[in-house]
C-alpha cells in the first residue's frame, strides 16, 4: 500500500505557545512528529509514502528526513495549502492507483502497537473479496481531551453510522490515521465547499461508502505545548 502524511500545518497553536520550529519536526519520546508518522505507517503496511509540506518548511523537513533515515521510500510534495482539506488533495493524484491508500496526519502519537493492529486489519480488508467487506476503516479513539474531536458513531459490529453530525453523543473520535479507498479520493477532488478534512470525513458516510471503525487505544494528538508530555508518556511505554 502507498500512505499520505498530511504536514502542510503551520502548527499556529504550537507557535503562540513558544514554540516556533515546524510542527513536523517538534521532537517527542527523541523523534520527531514525521519520523512518528513514518515509522506508523510502515508498521501499518504501507512500502512508500508521499508527505505533503508547506513551502516554508519543506527545506528544513527534507533535511530532517536525510539526518533520519526513514524506514521507506520517500517522496516530498511542497505545496503550501489554505487547509487540511487542500493538503489531502494536493496528496490525491499520488494515492490513486491502488485500491486503497493509508492515510495518515503527522502530529498522532499512537500507543505501542496500535499501527500495527491497524495495518493488519486494513490488510484483510484489502484482501476481502466479499461484497459485504467495508471500503475503509476510520481509526478512532476514546482519548477524550482532544480541543476538537471529530466524533464518530458506530455499531456492535463497528459499521460506522455517523461521522461529526449525529456522532455527538459518542465517546469516540477520529485518531488520525485512515484507510480509504479510490472512491475517497475522487470525491474529495470534486466536492465544494470543504473546509478541512474533517469536513470530507464527516460526509463520506452519506455519499454512500461503507467504512468500519478500527479502536485504536490511546492517541495523543499533538496539537499545543501541554500536549507534549502526555506525548513524552506514551512514547516511554513502547
Amino acid at each position: 500500500m502507498k500512505a499520505g502524511i498530511l504536514a502542510a500545518g503551520l502548527g499556529e497553536r504550537l507557535r503562540a505557545g513558544g514554540i516556533t520550529i515546524p510542527k513536523a519536526l517538534v521532537r517527542v519520546g527523541g523523534r520527531t512528529l514525521l519520523s512518528h508518522a513514518l515509522l506508523a505507517v510502515a508498521e501499518a503496511g504501507a512500502r512508500e509514502v508521499v508527505i505533503a509540506v508547506n513551502q516554508r518548511d519543506a527545506d528544513a523537513v527534507e533535511l530532517a528526513l536525510r539526518e533520519e533515515a526513514p524506514p521507506l521510500p520517500v517522496d516530498l510534495v511542497r505545496r503550501t495549502t489554505a487547509s487540511s482539506f487542500e493538503t489531502f488533495v494536493v496528496l490525491s493524484p499520488h494515492l490513486r492507483s491502488e485500491s486503497h491508500a493509508l492515510v495518515a496526519m503527522v502530529d498522532g502519537i499512537f500507543e505501542p502497537g496500535a499501527a500495527g493492529r491497524f495495518g493488519e486489519a486494513a490488510r484483510n480488508l484489502v484482501e476481502a473479496s466479499a461484497g459485504d467487506a467495508p471500503d475503509g476503516l476510520i481509526g478512532v479513539t476514546d482519548r477524550r481531551d482532544d480541543d476538537r474531536p471529530l466524533r464518530v458513531a458506530f455499531d456492535a459490529g463497528a459499521r460506522i453510522l455517523a461521522i461529526g453530525p449525529g456522532a455527538e453523543e459518542s465517546p469516540w473520535s477520529t485518531a488520525g490515521l485512515y484507510l480509504l479507498p479510490q472512491r475517497a479520493f475522487e470525491l474529495a477532488e470534486v466536492t465544494e465547499g470543504v473546509a478541512a478534512l474533517r469536513d470530507l470525513l464527516a460526509r463520506l458516510v452519506g455519499f454512500g461508502l461503507r467504512l468500519r471503525a478500527e479502536p485504536l487505544g490511546t492517541v495523543v494528538d499533538v496539537d499545543r505545548p501541554d500536549d507534549l508530555a502526555a506525548a513524552e508518556h506514551l512514547t516511554r511505554d513502547a
